[in-house]
């Protein structure tokens, strides 16, 4: 691992630092960066991994804080508000609950201790109208408190007076996780139709690396349960086969996975592709940070690209919805 990298115990998260003036990744990093990427979920680019979750978690939905000290809401709405997130405030439950019945939030932070409905009968309403709704208690109740709260549900629990950074600390985890759920629900959403396409996945191997790429994009994108497409699969892992590949095997899609490459830049084996005889109908790249040079040639040739930056479902879900765009195309046509 690069002694820059951050390491943060979590097989599933796969951080990177880019040495500075090097325009490919290669040597040691590369190595092990291809090596774990087919294994991780989410793929980081920064040295703060905290600020960048933070800025994934910002964007991922509101906070409703549910407390009838002034103070508190005063407090907890300069302290997340500064940092860029979204808050709703309310001092009784009922006010609460007529927020949620209009806006449904990410996340509520709720005292026990409030006029008419308290707390505790607060949690349990969200938990059944709202589940989807996580939920931190915040109270100077102790032990007892945190007991009834925890046999309800809850993803947290604060005594007052609380630590800033560490309730910031777990509304990051929080919404992260929030974030993988919504995915994942996303993935076991009802689908219209199973499209078919054939896929050339180009990225370059070294002589001396274990290719553990291929085996993990063959695997994911000729299992219909994984992918939600009948898809044929092909691989070039250098310039010349690719070109050959086009020829033979005549894709629908090409994919170029750009963080592979180390000879010829993104930009430049997108712009043979798109001019070649045997041109596909879609070309796609995907992985990190692309270089600014090969991003001005992409957008020139109206290629896709992904940044996986987040997820290689998206990656997954960008093929599947342009091979069905291709179906129907092709059903059109022939209706023609």
């Amino acid at each position: 691992m690069p002694a820059k990298c951050p390491l943060f115990h979590n097989p599933k998260i796969l951080c990177r630092i880019k040495p500075e003036s090097q325009h490919r990744w290669v040597g040691t990093e590369r190595t092990w960066y291809i090596r774990n990427y087919c294994e991780a979920d989410y793929y980081v680019d920064c040295e703060d991994f905290e600020a960048y979750l933070e800025q994934q978690a910002i964007v991922k939905g509101k906070i409703l804080v549910v407390d009838d000290e002034t103070v508190m809401l005063e407090t907890l709405s300069s302290f997340f508000g500064s940092r860029g997130y979204q808050l709703m405030t309310a001092a009784s439950a009922e006010a609460a609950l007529k927020l949620l019945s209009q806006e449904q939030p990410a996340l509520a932070l709720i005292d026990i201790k409030l006029p008419g409905m308290n707390g505790l009968e607060l949690l349990k309403v969200i938990k059944r109208d709202y589940p989807a709704v996580k939920r931190f208690i915040i109270t100077a109740y102790d032990e007892e408190n945190k007991k009834a709260a925890e046999a309800i549900g809850i993803d947290a629990f604060f005594a007052k007076p609380i630590g800033l950074d560490a309730l910031k600390k777990k509304v990051i985890e929080v919404l992260a996780d929030f974030e993988r759920r919504l995915e994942q629900l996303a993935k076991r959403a009802p689908v219209e139709g199973v499209p078919s396409a054939k896929l050339l996945f180009i990225s370059e191997v070294l002589a001396h690396e274990e290719d553990r790429l291929t085996p993990y994009l063959r695997a994911c994108f000729t299992d219909e349960s994984r992918c939600g497409g009948r898809y044929e699969v092909e691989f070039a892992h250098a310039i010349n086969d690719a070109q050959q590949k086009l020829m033979s095997f005549k894709p629908d899609i090409v994919l170029i996975n750009f963080d592979s490459l180390y000879q010829i830049p993104c930009g430049q084996i997108a712009s043979r592709i798109v001019e070649s005889p045997y041109r596909p109908k879609e070309v796609i790249v995907y992985g990190l940070n692309l270089e600014a040079a090969d991003k001005e040639t992409i957008e020139r040739l109206g290629i896709q690209y992904v940044d996986q930056r987040r997820s290689f479902a998206k990656l997954v879900t960008t093929v599947r919805q342009t091979a069905m765009s291709l179906d129907r195309s092709a059903s059109g046509s022939s209706r023609s």
